[in-house]
């Protein structure tokens, strides 16, 4: 009882009219708890009925093993029997469940006590057995389906009793028969391979081919020798060519002469002159040119000099005249063998063509011969293994596992549906709350308007003097922008979005230049107006650190990279530190352009979303979840006011407060433009 009152007061939810937030709360959940329990009993019922109404199902199996006789294979089975072997089980697997079986299995179970429903005997088997070969071997499982176990294997028992009676009939009768036409078969086939010899042999003799190889025959020899010979009086007609030709390059350019080796009357005219010159060259050692020319002794040597010489040169020149009818006679030679081989070869083409159509003939008998000699003894071999025993020619079925009455259930699985049906049900029952939920929205809860927001006042704060005010523009800005000028974080945190540290990285790697460097001034925690105020002055190179004045004057480390990029350009202390391009002042509209096409460009998803607002969030976010003490977030990113401060207190992990010397101030995706 104590329960069931538990669970009506759940159900009931004892609304009490604490607040208006807490109903809501209440009365919603109670709406979803309704409508799920009214899905989730609407499937699981009807689907746990319909599961546990189902009449089960039993399942009986045996298996049996076929094996064809030696007569089964063809001539054209494939090598080893493997593919027919295979066939001949997927026939008999037909068999099996053939009607005219299944009829004589149906009358033998109604002898026998085990009568099917009215109707149609044979259908009701074969919807009830199924049967499978065993891939690879010659073993056939047998099933049988149905809801009557006792009559699930009487009916296979009964099939494989009837199909071994019927095997032995129809191929007992078919074993003599089998016997006849392998006989005429093989008679028939060498019959056939004796005639086609005789023709094939008739052939030959009457085209005079001695032999089945093609080279060994006189007409193909011949050509052979013939085209032989042509190559070798060509090559000799172009090497006689070559020399004539060179030969007569040789006398038009007169450096042809005869060899004296190969001339001997030229040989002993050339060591004659040799000797008269040598010694007409003694007597001008001797004698003066003057008396020389009354010599009459040194006069007739000098003629007979010349004589010599001429003859020479006459020599040479016959010699040139008998070498060059030597080449042309070569030549000529050279030719007219060439041409009477191809004359010859021309002749013996067609007699050489007219052979090889015979042989073509011949040979397409000589394989018709060897394919019907082959079909002869494989027909011979098939006779002779029938013969040696008749008996193993039939095939026959051997029994491997009987059927045996099943004791459990085959299908279906009454806990696996069920729980099925328990999982739809529930899945379901999340849907229809998520539906109903769809068009039973809330409108946003409207932020309360007592809020009470105390902004410092400039004079406030110490080291301000108070002729600051009127010479900083921020500070007379409209009291809406006031928070923001005095350093204060905005109003709207719970609004604003915190970007992640992938996101900040892929925003820092789409602003280019001086775009780049804005939007990391702004990820340090500054406001739009304090980084617009920042001069040159303000950026401590050697100590990397960055003074932010105006209202909330501090000091914050700047990474090296922005460090380098801030002091790239030579400005003067009064300078603004952030400029455009070309050195152009920048405006808020800037600001808020450029961050707006770093976002577009690094493809981040609602890019329009992200304002300095939500980059000054982001690292305040940062340092609170890091544990930061919230005295401290002045020093570093303003002071937040007190809806804010609401805000940043439910991201501060649990545990103590660490100090800002404790935490990394620097975000990671400041710290990876580094590299």
């Amino acid at each position: 009882m104590q329960i069931v009152s538990a669970l009506r007061s759940f159900l009931e939810l004892d609304v009490t009219p604490d607040s208006d937030g807490v109903q809501a709360t209440r009365r919603s959940n109670l709406r979803r708890l309704r409508v799920f329990s009214v899905v989730f009993l609407l499937i699981l019922l009807p689907g746990l009925v319909w599961n546990f109404l189902r009449a089960p199902e039993y399942r009986a199996t045996a298996r049996v093993q076929f094996t064809a006789g030696i007569d089964v294979p063809r001539a054209d089975a494939a090598p080893g029997g493997g593919d027919g072997g295979q066939a001949d089980v997927l026939t008999q697997v037909q068999v099996l469940t053939s009607r005219p079986l299944l009829d004589k299995v149906a009358r033998v179970l109604a002898s026998g006590g085990f009568p099917l429903a009215a109707g149609d005997p044979a259908a009701q088997l074969q919807a009830m057995i199924g049967a499978e070969p065993v891939e690879g071997t010659g073993v056939i499982e047998l099933q049988a389906i149905g809801p009557r176990p006792e009559l699930l294997a009487a009916a296979l028992n009964t099939l494989i009793e009837q199909y071994k009676e019927e095997m032995k009939a129809s191929f007992g009768a078919a074993a003599s028969e089998g016997l006849t036409r392998a006989r005429e078969e093989a008679a028939s086939l060498s019959k056939a391979a004796i005639e086609r010899r005789a023709r094939l042999d008739a052939f030959r003799a009457k085209n005079g081919m001695l032999s089945s190889e093609r080279d060994e025959n006189d007409a193909v020899a011949r050509m052979k020798g013939l085209s032989g010979s042509l190559s070798t009086a060509t090559e000799k007609l172009a090497v006689a060519e070559a020399r004539l030709r060179a030969l007569k390059e040789s006398i038009a350019s007169g450096k042809w002469g005869s060899q004296p080796k190969d001339d001997p009357t030229l040989a002993g005219m050339e060591t004659r002159l040799s000797q008269l010159r040598e010694e007409y060259r003694d007597l001008e050692r001797t004698y003066t040119p003057a008396f020389l020319n009354m010599d009459p002794r040194a006069r007739a040597q000098r003629s007979r000099i010349t004589e010599l010489e001429r003859q020479i040169e006459s020599q040479r020149a016959g010699g040139q005249q008998a070498a060059l009818a030597a080449a042309q006679e070569e030549v000529s030679s050279a030719r007219a063998t060439a041409e009477q081989l191809q004359a010859q070869i021309t002749t013996q083409r067609a007699s050489v063509q007219n052979f090889s159509q015979r042989f073509v003939q011949a040979k397409a008998l000589e394989d018709d011969l060897a394919q019907i000699e082959k079909a002869g003894r494989e027909a011979l071999e098939r006779l002779t293994r029938m013969e040696a025993n008749e008996h193993s020619r039939l095939p026959s079925l051997s029994l491997v596992e009987a059927a045996n009455v099943p004791q459990s259930a085959f299908r279906p699985d009454y806990v696996r549906d069920g729980l099925s049906v328990l999982g739809l049900a529930f899945g379901l029952g999340l849907l229809s709350i998520w539906f109903v939920e769809l068009f039973n929205r809330q409108p946003p809860a409207k932020a309360p308007l007592n809020t009470t927001v105390i902004i410092p006042q400039p004079w406030g704060v110490p080291g301000m003097p108070q002729g600051m005010l009127a010479a900083n523009p921020i500070a007379s800005l409209p009291p809406a922008g006031a928070a923001l000028a005095a350093g204060l974080l905005p109003g709207s945190a719970a609004t604003l979005r915190e970007l992640r540290q992938d996101e900040l990285a892929a925003l820092l790697a789409a602003a280019p230049g001086e775009a780049r460097d804005v939007v990391a001034v702004l990820l340090l925690g500054l406001s739009t107006e304090e980084a617009l105020a920042l001069r040159r002055a303000d950026l401590d190179a050697a100590a990397a650190t960055l003074e932010v004045g105006g209202a909330a004057p501090r000091t914050i480390p700047v990474p090296a990279w922005l460090l380098r990029s801030l002091t790239a350009a030579e400005r003067t202390p009064d300078a603004a530190l952030l400029q455009g391009a070309g050195g152009a002042v920048l405006s808020v509209a800037d600001v808020q352009s450029m961050l707006a096409c770093a976002a577009f460009d690094g493809g981040l998803a609602n890019a329009a979303g992200i304002t300095p607002e939500a980059l000054r969030h982001t690292c305040t976010a940062w340092l609170v979840r890091q544990g930061l003490r919230f005295s401290d977030l002045a020093a570093l990113v303003g002071r937040p006011n007190a809806e804010d401060l609401s805000v940043y207190a439910g991201l501060a992990p649990a545990g103590p407060r660490k100090s800002a010397a404790e935490i990394d101030v620097l975000m990671p995706a400041l710290r990876s433009v580094e590299g």
